[in-house]
Formats: structure tokens, C-alpha cells, sequence
């Protein structure tokens, strides 16, 4: 009998020598995290190489007083995990392929870059009659007036037409499910003698948009250069990427 107590309380000392081991075990740090995450912190390194026109990984961004990151910013992309930079940067390419193919067709005037707190745009062509700048002030709608909004569908043509003087703002709200590349384009046509209000204008001009932030708002101010003051504006518009219904990209027209 003896023999069998002293079995059962060796059998017992054992497993609590055992379960207090796992529990002093140090967890492990270099886990894995999740791949939105790690977007996230990504996506405030994004830059543009203004040469080749392309997005890539800066990891200097920080040291730019214009790049809103911070050291705790840089400190978490140390964290990130190489499958998930490889795969964040798999995605930049596909965007930059898509946007050499956009560069190099003829009615394509501009191409915005927007990184997380910056924009660039790129010149195509020079030429147009219409010009698109970038507006650093940010709409007030209680003093403007609204002339309407293009909410662009994935792979189908949205349109929007008013008449307005020869400037008009334009605000894009940018609402992605997901850390994701987007890529849209926009049409403006005008024609300041048009009377009517069918569809179809003159002066076309073409722009493309890319990004890779989550959430956010831009603005900018389109100019009609004939200086009338009866302007026909017609707006058509396209996503190309994302293609969740859930992403929304609306373009809002104000004075």
C-alpha cells in the first residue's frame, strides 16, 4: 500500500513540476501578425519614385517633415513580417505595372500618386484646356454650394453633369474596406457654348488616380481656361481597383 502512495504522489509532484514549466515559458515575440496589420504600417512608408513614376517602400520616409511618420511608425515596421512585406510590395508592382500601361495611352492626361499625407501629379500631356491642381483647403459646406457627386462603380461608368462658373472644387472621399492599392479614373468634359442637357461635351481631359491608403480625403480645383462664366461640366468616372461593393470612392463637385 505504501508503495502505491508513493507512486501517486510522484505522479502528482511530476505533473506540477511540469505545468508550472509551461507556464513560466517565455511567449513568443517574433509571432506572426495579421496581414492588415501590417498594411497598415506599410502603407505610411509608401512613396513615389517621381523618375520612373512608381510606388515603393521608403524606409526613410520618417526623416521627410512632410511624411507625418514617427519614430513609434518606424519602429513597428521593424515588426512587420517579411511574408507580409513581400506580399504588401507584390501589390505595389501590380499597381505600378497597371499605372506604365496608363502612362503610355494617348488620352491620358494626368496621373495622382497619393501616399499617406501627399500627392503628386504627373503631367502626361501639357496641352489640355482643362487644368487640375491640387486644393490644400478643405471644403466647407455650410459656404459652398453643391453641384452633385460621382460614386464610381468597379469596372462600370458612372456620370454627372452641371453648369457652373469656369472653377469648380472637387473632393475625393476615399473609403476602402481593407489596406489596399486603389485605382480609378475620371473623365471631365466642358463646353461653354453647349446648350441642352444631354450628355457628351467638348475639351476632354483624363485623369487617373492611384492610392494606398485606407481612409481619406482629398481635394482639388478643376479650371476651365476660357475664362467663360457658363461652363457645361460633365464628369464620368470608373474604379478599377478595389472590386469589393463595400469600397467606396466618391468624387464630390462644389463652387
Amino acid at each position: 500500500m505504501k508503495k502505491v502512495y508513493s507512486w501517486v504522489v510522484m505522479l502528482l509532484t511530476c505533473i506540477a513540476i511540469t505545468s508550472c514549466t509551461d507556464n513560466d515559458l517565455p511567449t513568443d515575440s517574433t509571432s506572426v501578425r495579421d496581414y492588415q496589420t501590417d498594411a497598415q504600417v506599410l502603407a505610411k512608408f509608401v512613396d513615389v519614385n517621381k523618375t520612373l513614376g512608381e510606388y515603393y517602400i521608403n524606409e526613410n520616409k520618417k526623416n521627410s517633415p512632410m511624411a507625418y511618420v514617427t519614430n513609434k511608425d518606424w519602429e513597428e515596421l521593424q515588426l512587420v513580417s517579411p511574408a507580409n512585406r513581400a506580399r504588401y510590395e507584390n501589390e505595389l508592382k501590380n499597381l505600378n505595372a497597371q499605372l506604365a500601361i496608363v502612362a503610355q495611352r494617348s488620352d491620358v492626361d494626368q496621373i495622382i500618386y497619393a501616399t499617406y499625407g501627399e500627392t503628386w501629379i504627373r503631367e502626361i500631356k501639357s496641352d489640355s484646356p482643362i487644368t487640375l491642381t491640387r486644393n490644400n483647403q478643405a471644403a466647407t459646406r455650410s459656404s459652398r454650394s453643391s453641384y452633385g457627386r460621382l460614386t464610381l462603380a468597379y469596372n462600370s461608368e458612372s456620370w454627372q453633369s452641371f453648369y457652373a462658373g469656369n472653377r469648380i472644387n472637387m473632393q475625393i472621399n476615399i473609403n476602402l474596406m481593407n489596406y489596399t492599392y486603389y485605382f480609378f479614373e475620371i473623365i471631365c468634359e466642358t463646353n461653354a457654348s453647349k446648350t441642352g442637357s444631354s450628355a457628351g461635351g467638348s475639351d476632354p481631359k483624363k485623369v487617373v488616380m492611384s492610392g494606398t491608403t485606407m481612409m481619406e480625403q482629398w481635394q482639388f480645383t478643376w479650371t476651365e481656361n476660357s475664362g467663360s462664366s457658363n461652363v457645361y461640366w460633365e464628369f464620368r468616372g470608373m474604379k478599377h481597383a478595389p472590386s469589393d461593393i463595400g469600397s467606396q470612392i466618391v468624387a464630390e463637385f462644389t463652387d
